[in-house]
């Protein structure tokens, strides 16, 4: 992660953003303020695009697929889009080579447009107005002004899945049973190259709940989401997404609005 002590001096300079480049995105073809560098690290981002498989909500309507994989996603995203709340527990399994490099878990809360997210030593809280990233390490919150039009926020799940369709291709893959589930198998391609090849995702047919994401790089390392404890339609208070900075005891805050 970059020290937070840098994102300041270096908040006009500016960096390409491999996902999510989770691209160089527009969602694909963005680049990011250098005061998202804290995101520059490749597991935020890639965790991040993983959050955002999870929650399709229209994005993927009508998009090119073919072996049923366009009906299917339909229906998924029919129910993820009529969740008012979702929060969910995930691990994150990094791996090269069929070597384990790291395993890390983390929380997500969504609720509208409002979000809170942990991973890593790191915390992200979003109303809707303003953005708090807090760094454990540290003990320093940086706050910046969060607009949701901004082609450059690539922080809010739900922005990044608008127009999503028109960068991705659905592939159905195949019918699995794993633990005593029966899982159906889909694979997201971009239209325009990346540092990843395709996104997996491992959809549960009863419930048409996302289980599992895998994303594939090319230089062969996999980013591996397994989401646990899903919870949609729960009560989720307002100030869970407001940084709260008397929870925090000589924290340093650094304003960036």
């Amino acid at each position: 992660m970059v020290p937070q002590a840098s994102l300041a001096a270096n908040h006009h300079s500016r960096i390409g953003s491999p996902i999510i480049n989770l691209l160089k995105l527009h969602i694909i073809k963005v680049s990011i303020p250098r005061y998202f560098s804290v995101l520059k690290s490749t597991p935020m981002k890639k965790i991040l695009l993983a959050l955002t498989c999870l929650l399709l909500t229209t994005a993927l309507m009508a998009q090119n697929t073919d072996g049923g994989a366009n009906d299917l996603l339909n229906k998924v995203s029919q129910k993820y889009q009529g969740f008012s709340t979702m929060q969910f527990h995930y691990t994150l399994v990094t791996s090269k080579d069929s070597k384990t490099l790291s395993t890390a878990q983390g929380d997500f809360y969504l609720k509208g447009n409002k979000y809170h997210t942990s991973y890593g030593g790191q915390t992200f809280f979003c109303d809707g107005s303003s953005l708090w990233n807090y760094q454990k390490s540290t003990n320093e919150v940086s706050v910046y002004e969060y607009d949701p039009e901004d082609d450059d926020n690539m922080m809010n799940p739900r922005l990044l899945l608008k127009n999503w369709d028109k960068h991705f291709r659905a592939k159905f893959i195949r019918d699995d049973f794993t633990n005593g589930q029966a899982i159906t198998l889909v694979d997201l391609t971009p239209k325009v190259s990346q540092s990843y090849y395709r996104i997996r995702l491992f959809i549960q047919k009863n419930n048409l709940q996302i289980k599992k994401i895998v994303v594939y790089e090319k230089d062969n390392t996999l980013y591996t989401y397994n989401i646990e404890q899903f919870k949609s339609n729960v009560t989720l208070a307002d100030d869970l997404f407001v940084f709260n900075k008397s929870k925090y005891p000589n924290v340093e805050v650094n304003d960036m609005r």
